[in-house]
């Protein structure tokens, strides 16, 4: 589903990440890497941040990303969260979803979000709340998780989910993951280094960042060997 060829990635004229050659097919697949190897500069880099300067090909379904703008990759079918989501005063939270989707049916989302609300714990009355605005780091998480679930992207980048979450809402993140997952021609790229979330999505594959470089391993095992060991092997 999402594909990169050759991708390369600089901030102001420096190598971040080299020469990618990355294939993530439908399923869910887990990015791991030590802090600062630019797991996350190679997400917000597929979506098109401007602050990162790009060489190379990255497609969905044979779709050519690289010649759009953000927001045309995001109706390509790209969803991407963040770790520390913007705050927008005075935008709600199902406001911002329903200019999203442009739905006609404004009742069905709204039943739809707020039986997401409940089944994400999240308290009566959120949707009106203003965007990210006085709510917890995992309130802010839960929420992102419902804005990928209502807007059904081909490919979803979620960076560190689980970060903020008890036991309990990693129960019902990973439920929520999988079923999106088990969809026909879904990909889920899921960027985390917590054991409990990795071994509930039982991903197709593993990618781990390192030295501007990246691979991706088939054999989930190495996922336990890294957080048992660290990073001291070979990309």
């Amino acid at each position: 589903m999402l594909v990169t060829q050759e991708f390369t990635v600089k901030v102001d004229g420096n190598i971040i990440l080299d020469d990618l050659h990355l294939d993530f097919g439908p399923g869910i697949h887990v990015v791991m890497g030590p802090n600062g190897v630019g797991k996350s500069t190679f997400a917000h880099a597929l979506m098109g941040n401007p602050k990162y300067q790009t060489e190379g090909a990255v497609q969905i379904d044979g779709k050519d990303l690289m010649c759009l703008e953000t927001h045309e990759r995001a109706q390509a079918g790209l969803f991407l969260s963040f770790q520390h989501p913007t705050p927008i005063e005075g935008l709600s939270n199902f406001q911002f979803l329903r200019q999203a989707i442009k739905t006609s049916s404004i009742a069905n989302s709204l039943s739809t979000y707020r039986e997401l609300l409940s089944e994400f714990n999240l308290p009566e009355g959120f949707e009106r709340k203003s965007l990210n605005v006085e709510a917890s780091g995992g309130e802010q998480k839960k929420n992102e998780i419902i804005q990928m679930l209502m807007l059904d992207p081909k490919v979803a980048i979620l960076d560190e989910p689980d970060s903020g979450l008890d036991v309990d809402a990693i129960n019902v993140l990973s439920k929520q993951l999988t079923k999106f997952a088990n969809q026909q021609n879904k990909t889920l790229i899921v960027i985390t280094h917590y054991q409990q979330l990795i071994e509930k999505l039982s991903p197709e594959s593993i990618t781990i960042f390192k030295n501007k470089r990246a691979k991706q391993f088939d054999d989930i095992s190495i996922a336990y060997e890294i957080l048992e060991n660290g990073f001291g092997i070979d990309v």
